[in-house]
């Protein structure tokens, strides 16, 4: 009868090496537990009629000089036990069984990871952040099989809560005296940095318990962290010292480095991210952004707009804006400025304080409220987000909170076109109407509107009897709207109208697909057609030839 490590006493010093332990089992029998090597004392239990005939497994024991019976006692004595004595004994074929437990201690585990075991003395594993770990402890030896636990320790001093380890897969049946577990952490956190995995190893002849560890250096891509002095929001007039601060989160950790405009910062810059002007002046006005080379990549923050004021009418504007106006200078005055690409995040401080009510300013300066909470966080930012921002801190002085805590946010990217409707049907000689609406900053260089018929048409263009009317000013900065009509409506026109959108940072696409009922005379043209990408192509060779 088999009993797992947690039912098995552990042998104590009062029963040392060469003695043995023993207790009941539940089929009437006697469990005795001796160490490997020990010597055991399995007893003769039950009536037996002349000379005990001891068997071990069911079968009768071999002549072997450590096997001992008590003339008197009948006891099975063993000498220098070894694991192959564990298992069932019994004097008699009717006697109650004596299960013997020959406890061998297993050796020191060790970790794989991908299969490949670890240097003893390098438990320092790299890993990239996101990416999933997977490690397996190996112990051999240990009679019963030991025990194998999973704890995943944060790094010292600290307290934050990391997500546990994956429960240890199902581990197989130890075979050839090896036990092996596996754990997993599905997801790793730069909160993980540091922090050590370790497999604890637990048997009845281990005093202490073995253990294996390893410490994760986890690889994570750089953050930016960007602070000024003077704060965020307070004019810069010219004449001031100033200085820009970046901070790179990263590991390895890299060094940070201003560019102004895409190009070398104007002033000397230090090595731990310091930016430093003296005496600021009006020609050091520009775009700022941080930049660093991480891993054979160079990575970027979001641009940070440094406005220099000077000349009294300026500073006389600013402070009559303070003193109550509601129009849109007065979201614009002494706002920080904040660049993003659209789709990207975008974090927004308010002046330093972690309390705070942010609202939207409209351009008739009216503010809609967001909600209470600092920094605000923007996600999957669009082109319609744009605009000017505003905190109202916690703070008794209006003026100095109304300075501190206005932003605007530029939203800059690939052009994004949408289309009023996905799918129109039309009458065959009636008319169609199709409205399209895109943001681009930088602005747009090119604009065109491909039929079906594979021909190309650009706003403020009427050929073939249809028109491509001027664009408009949509509802948001930077977004306008593109119509298309057609007069009378044939079956060259059933298929896909495409709106493309072309800029500098690349090329934005809207597909209207036209279904025509009824009947109408067909031209020739009815009968060519294309498909999307055969459309993009024409508008490639066009791009190519402009």
């Amino acid at each position: 009868m088999y009993h797992s490590s947690d039912d098995i006493l552990p042998v104590t010093p009062s029963h040392p090496e060469g003695k043995f332990c023993r207790r009941a089992v539940g089929d009437g029998g006697v469990e005795v537990k001796v160490r490997d090597g020990g010597r055991a004392l399995l007893p003769c239990r039950g009536t037996v009629v002349g000379t005990p005939r001891w068997r071990h497994r069911g079968e009768p024991i071999a002549q072997d000089p450590r096997y001992h019976i008590d003339r008197i006692t009948s006891n099975l004595i063993i000498t220098r036990a070894r694991p192959s004595d564990s298992g069932p004994w019994a004097c008699s074929q009717h006697s109650p069984a004596v299960h013997l437990v020959v406890l061998e201690a297993p050796r020191e585990p060790y970790l794989l990871i991908d299969s490949r075991r670890l240097d003893p003395g390098n438990s320092f594993v790299p890993v990239k952040e996101n990416s999933r770990l997977s490690v397996e402890c190996i112990v051999e030896g240990g009679s019963p099989a030991p025990g194998l636990h999973w704890l995943l320790v944060p790094p010292p001093g600290t307290a934050q809560q990391l997500p546990s380890l994956d429960p240890p897969e199902a581990s197989p049946t130890p075979t050839q005296g090896i036990a092996r577990s596996i754990t997993n952490i599905p997801r790793v956190l730069r909160a993980h940095h540091n922090c050590t995995v370790a497999c604890i190893v637990t048997h009845p002849t281990l005093p202490v318990s073995f253990n294996a560890s390893i410490l994760l250096d986890v690889q994570f891509t750089p953050s930016f962290a960007i602070t000024r002095v003077p704060g965020f929001g307070i004019p810069l007039r010219e004449g001031i010292a100033v200085s820009l601060k970046c901070d790179v989160d990263s590991n390895p950790p890299s060094v940070p480095m201003w560019q102004k405009d895409n190009n070398v910062p104007p002033v000397e810059q230090s090595n731990d991210g310091y930016l430093n002007f003296t005496s600021i002046k009006r020609e050091h006005t520009g775009w700022y952004k941080c930049t660093t080379r991480h891993l054979l990549s160079t990575y970027s923050s979001i641009g940070y707009f440094l406005n220099v004021r000077y000349g009294d009418g300026e500073m006389a504007e600013l402070e009559a804006v303070i003193g109550g106006g509601s129009t849109e200078a007065a979201a614009s005055a002494g706002a920080a400025a904040v660049e993003v690409s659209v789709g990207g995040a975008v974090q927004l401080e308010c002046g330093g304080h972690d309390r705070g009510c942010w609202g939207r300013v409209s351009s008739s300066g009216q503010v809609s409220p967001l909600g209470s909470g600092a920094p605000l966080n923007i996600h999957s930012v669009l082109y319609q987000q744009a605009g000017h921002y505003r905190c109202y801190a916690p703070e008794p002085d209006r003026l100095n909170s109304w300075r501190t805590h206005n932003v605007h946010l530029k939203v800059t990217g690939v052009p994004m076109v949408v289309a009023r409707n996905f799918s129109l049907t039309a009458d065959a000689g009636g008319s169609l109407s199709l409205i399209a609406e895109y943001c681009a900053s930088p602005a747009a260089s090119r604009i065109l509107w491909l039929l079906p018929t594979a021909r190309v048409i650009a706003p403020g263009s009427s050929e073939w009897g249809v028109t491509a009317h001027n664009i408009t000013d949509g509802n948001w900065a930077d977004c306008y709207k593109a119509l298309l009509s057609v007069d009378r409506v044939g079956r060259e026109h059933e298929g896909d109208f495409s709106l493309l959108v072309w800029s500098g940072r690349g090329i934005g696409q809207a597909t209207i697909r036209v279904n025509v009922t009824g009947t109408d005379s067909s031209s020739a043209e009815n009968q060519f057609s294309s498909s999307n990408l055969a459309l993009f192509v024409v508008f490639l060779v066009i791009l190519s030839q402009a």
